[in-house]
């Protein structure tokens, strides 16, 4: 059985792509609730788990042959949740033969001012979120255990495509743009920024979950060429025929807002992302599974036409 902990974005859009490649595969998907609001099929089951208990991660993964961990936590509570997590998944794989591919992002690289980031850099990141990344690899990845062996990493860039919430791209800024009020934007918006497409994301998530010799290292997904935040409102604006009003939020503003506001604090500790070019290489990816990325045009338009069909859908259920 294949298990999914998290039942996000990026984890129903795994759950999707491994139902195309197997329509009768057996999945579980693992949330807080044991619920989910949508129609599955009957080899398709959610169960209610806490990620944080090594009992249940345990029982988890006694059953599963593969473990694709996909959780997300507000930032303010990284703290507690992932180290937790990871004790948990890490005590969970020493008394199991399961495998785990973890869904992570670049913050545990830190501030590398504009540099080409590649799995080879050190996870020597300074930042407070930085480093509950850092720790959660190396709980999982390099702790000397056997188990690190059945433990690959996936990392992503910010997020962009349908069904993203949060995020530079996601629903706040479709909202904006369709009602004509101002996108609120900040940091250099002409400097190239690497964004990554979920499906892209949950497509090498996959393939490296197949992969044996996948295992015991770290894998950048293969993204679209980066574009500038300014060329990406651009294509926003063709693809959904709208004029895009913006403006760009000083930094010290951001700060401030930070002490009314958890979430614009926290914003505000990564505020170095769009303050020098973020680039990403997929260049390992590439060589072992070839580079599926998807085009930003194509991601765009897959944006719009998401985005207008929930809108559609809500209006006919009014």
């Amino acid at each position: 059985m294949t298990t999914i902990l998290g039942t996000g974005q990026l984890g129903l859009a795994i759950m999707q792509m491994l139902l195309e490649r197997n329509p009768n595969g057996k999945i579980l998907l693992v949330n807080r609730s044991g619920k989910l609001g949508i129609p599955l099929p009957p080899n398709v089951q959610v169960t209610a788990a806490d990620t944080t208990s090594g009992a249940a991660m345990k029982a988890i993964a006694e059953k599963a042959e593969l473990i694709f961990s996909c959780t997300d936590m507000p930032y303010d509570q990284w703290a507690v949740f992932y180290p937790a997590t990871a004790s948990a998944l890490a005590y969970a794989l020493s008394e199991t033969s399961a495998r785990l591919v973890f869904a992570d992002n670049l913050y545990s690289y830190g501030n590398v001012f504009g540099k080409l980031m590649d799995e080879s850099m050190p996870h020597t990141a300074q930042t407070k979120k930085g480093k509950i990344r850092a720790a959660v690899i190396n709980a999982l990845l390099f702790s000397g255990d056997l188990f690190n062996k059945r433990v690959a990493f996936v990392k992503a860039a910010d997020f962009v495509g349908p069904r993203i919430h949060k995020g530079i791209f996601g629903t706040a800024f479709l909202n904006n743009v369709y009602s004509g009020k101002t996108v609120r934007l900040f940091g250099n918006i002409h400097l190239p920024h690497t964004f990554t497409y979920i499906n892209d994301f949950a497509a090498a998530m996959i393939n490296v979950g197949m992969a044996a010799d996948a295992f015991g290292q770290t894998w950048h997904v293969p993204n679209a060429p980066a574009l500038s935040i300014d060329k990406w409102v651009h294509l926003f604006e063709v693809i959904s025929n709208r004029k895009i009003k913006k403006s760009v939020t000083a930094k010290l503003l951001i700060k401030i807002a930070g002490f009314f506001n958890a979430f614009t604090r926290e914003l505000y500790e990564m505020a170095y992302q769009f303050e020098y070019p973020y680039l990403v290489s997929h260049d390992k990816y590439a060589a072992r599974f070839g580079n599926h990325c998807t085009y930003p045009s194509d991601i765009v338009k897959a944006t719009v036409e998401w985005y207008l069909l929930t809108q559609q859908n809500k209006q006919d259920h009014q």
